[in-house]
């Protein structure tokens, strides 16, 4: 048996998500997450790259399932403290370290507050993360000042929007989700 490439990863993803998403798929999804190992080839020249921000490329939209890309940090980027939408957000590093904050939601009764940090999670190449809304917030990002960073994330269901929050107030504005390139019509497998 050859290696298990992102190929069989996405083929696997769309029969695992094809019925909806359960306690136990989520275990499954995170269980062939790991089964991945991070192969460059696999995602060369996919790779889009910024001194401004962090890139979102989409890989495959999972027949509207899901959202399935690679996200690029350059050193020292990170996202701002975010939600998912009510959305499953899978997370697997396939170069570099990154770094998760997690944050609690902010008390909406209470205008400007900072936000509470709740935990803080390094990932390294191979180490898969999950997150919904239940969990909380979070800010995913690259320490580093040497290397750039690259994720791979699957979100389940798709969504457009996300709220994006203030450290020190907790206010939210909601943010529309783009896309710095689009393969979904070229790299989808099936």
């Amino acid at each position: 048996m050859g290696r298990y490439d992102l190929k069989a990863l996405q083929e696997d993803l769309k029969n695992e998500l094809k019925n909806g998403i359960t306690k136990d798929s989520v275990d499954r999804v995170k269980h062939l997450m790991s089964q991945y190992k991070s192969y460059p080839k696999d995602w060369e020249g996919k790779e889009f790259w910024s001194d401004e921000k962090y890139t979102r490329t989409l890989l495959d939209k999972g027949n509207g399932l899901y959202n399935l890309m690679i996200l690029c940090w350059n050193k020292n980027q990170k996202s701002p403290i975010h939600n998912h939408a009510n959305s499953h957000c899978f997370m697997k590093t396939l170069k570099g370290e990154v770094y998760e904050e997690m944050y609690k939601h902010p008390d909406v009764t209470s205008c400007g507050c900072k936000m509470e940090k709740i935990a803080d999670n390094v990932y390294k190449v191979n180490d898969v993360a999950h997150i919904t809304d239940a969990d909380g917030l979070h800010r995913v990002g690259n320490r580093s000042h040497v290397e750039g960073a690259v994720t791979l994330h699957l979100y389940f269901q798709p969504f457009s929007t996300c709220r994006k929050y203030e450290d020190n107030t907790g206010r939210y504005t909601e943010v529309a989700m783009k896309f710095d390139q689009d393969f979904s019509d070229q790299f989808s497998f099936i």
